[in-house]
């Protein structure tokens, strides 16, 4: 264990007993109470202060918008901020990388910062300079979101399950730090579950906080288990993936609880929630104080059965001047109407597939049929080349039938054969990312092709 692990091991086994008026900074408090008084006009008014200022910021101390933006101090003072936002051009992840100090306000020194990075679903990462301040702010959203469970960060008996509790495989899969159990998400396999089984039992969790694909793996391993674990769950909070059905129904299956599904990036420019709860899952609410965001039409794109009318959706932080992402498109595609609500987040821009006739289609949207689960414990789409796409499977237990197969394969024809040529494949395993996380969709077409197919239908 090193310096930085033993200090985060005190820090979490101490930090109940710590007032958190000495955990938190100042803005934690006062987005809590913002969010606590429920106050539409309240809300409104914060929202444009606090994107007034971030914008004012940007032009003023940020290289890339001092070069980029045209607005006068008086502009900036007295339009209104949703006007002055148009005034700003969309930016993506590819451009923030290729100049990414331009995008830190000069007037803080990164070695100062805490610098956060994320590997990207897509392959392209990008980094980020935060500071305490942003960490307790984002706190405060979760905190008021989770509370309605009775959660509380420091408090509350939670198991995670993410990238923090990873460990390596010649260790054991769980440990206690301060009031989590944390299981590493590489460890949930047969050869651990007696280990997992008396670790839960032993710590007797009220909260899972954990990736839905951890969870679900989590909820088929110890299953046979339940009676004697007596589990007394109050909520599973998932967050980094997006939740199939299935993993939702076996979660549900488990613990019997409410579940809480996030959508957030490492770029902090949009966050939302959404609730499962007896079998049926509402709408993604997106945050107005955390971010504003909008929708950016796409291009190529064309509304069918299968295909989707595409909305990109775009954030600006209202809290982070520090390294403000204004207008950022984040690569996810969901419509968001006037309140805020988004019915479904169809994916990242990556995970789409493309057709025969240059349709993108949403990859979350190709799922394997109830009955298959008896048969199939894993499951993930690839695709290679526009058009045609193979389905990768891993047998519940031994090798699949032929009969099998062909089930698996039929019922997939039968929904998609107009759109794809597709194939299946049985795979031993669908492996974890390097931070712990499985992906549902894989897709190697080059970005160019893509591209192309996308113009030439639009």
């Amino acid at each position: 264990m090193d310096y930085h692990d033993w200090l985060l091991q005190r820090y979490y086994s101490c930090r109940r007993w710590v007032p958190e008026r000495l955990l938190y900074h100042a803005d934690y408090f006062r987005v809590r109470r913002l969010l606590a008084a429920d106050s539409p006009k309240l809300v409104a008014a914060a929202v444009a202060q606090r994107l007034r200022h971030v914008l004012g910021s940007a032009v003023a101390h940020v290289p890339f918008y001092r070069r980029s933006v045209r607005l006068s101090n008086a502009q900036l003072a007295n339009e209104a901020p949703l006007d002055l936002l148009q005034c700003f051009p969309p930016i993506d992840k590819a451009q923030v990388m290729a100049c990414q100090g331009d995008f830190l306000d000069e007037r803080f020194d990164p070695r100062r910062l805490h610098y956060v990075t994320s590997g990207g679903s897509s392959g392209q990462g990008i980094g980020m300079w935060r500071s305490k301040r942003l960490a307790d702010i984002e706190k405060a959203f979760f905190a008021h979101e989770w509370a309605q469970f009775g959660f509380c960060m420091h408090r509350s008996r939670t198991l995670r399950i993410g990238a923090d509790a990873r460990l390596p495989v010649h260790e054991g899969p769980a440990r206690v730090v301060g009031n989590r159990l944390m299981l590493s998400p590489y460890h949930l396999t047969a050869r651990h579950r007696a280990a997992i089984v008396d670790a839960i039992a032993r710590f007797r969790p009220l909260y899972v906080h954990a990736y839905p694909s951890s969870a679900a793996t989590l909820a088929e391993l110890i299953e046979p288990d339940r009676p004697r674990l007596r589990l007394g769950v109050r909520a599973v909070l998932l967050a980094s993936e997006p939740a199939t059905d299935q993993q939702l129904a076996a979660i549900a299956g488990l613990f019997g609880c409410p579940i809480s599904i996030n959508y957030g990036l490492t770029e902090r420019t949009g966050l939302a929630f959404a609730t499962h709860w007896r079998g049926s899952t509402g709408p993604y609410h997106f945050e107005p104080l955390y971010a504003v965001h909008e929708n950016l039409a796409a291009t190529g794109a064309r509304q069918s059965h299968g295909a989707i009318d595409s909305h990109e959706i775009v954030g600006t932080s209202l809290w982070n001047d520090l390294m403000p992402l204004i207008r950022y498109r984040s690569g996810d595609f969901g419509t968001l109407d006037a309140t805020g609500f988004c019915h479904a987040i169809d994916g990242r821009a990556q995970e789409f597939l493309l057709s025969r006739d240059g349709n993108r289609i949403p990859g979350l949207s190709i799922v394997i049929d109830e009955a298959t689960w008896d048969f199939v414990r894993l499951y993930q789409v690839r695709q290679r080349t526009p058009g045609a796409i193979t389905l990768c499977v891993v047998a519940r237990a031994g090798r699949l039938s032929a009969a099998q197969k062909q089930f698996v394969l039929a019922a997939q024809l039968r929904r998609w054969g107009g759109w794809f040529d597709i194939g299946i494949e049985e795979v031993d395993d669908i492996p974890l990312a390097a931070n712990g996380k499985r992906q549902l969709v894989v897709t190697e077409v080059a970005s160019e092709v893509a591209n192309k197919v996308a113009s030439d239908g639009s």
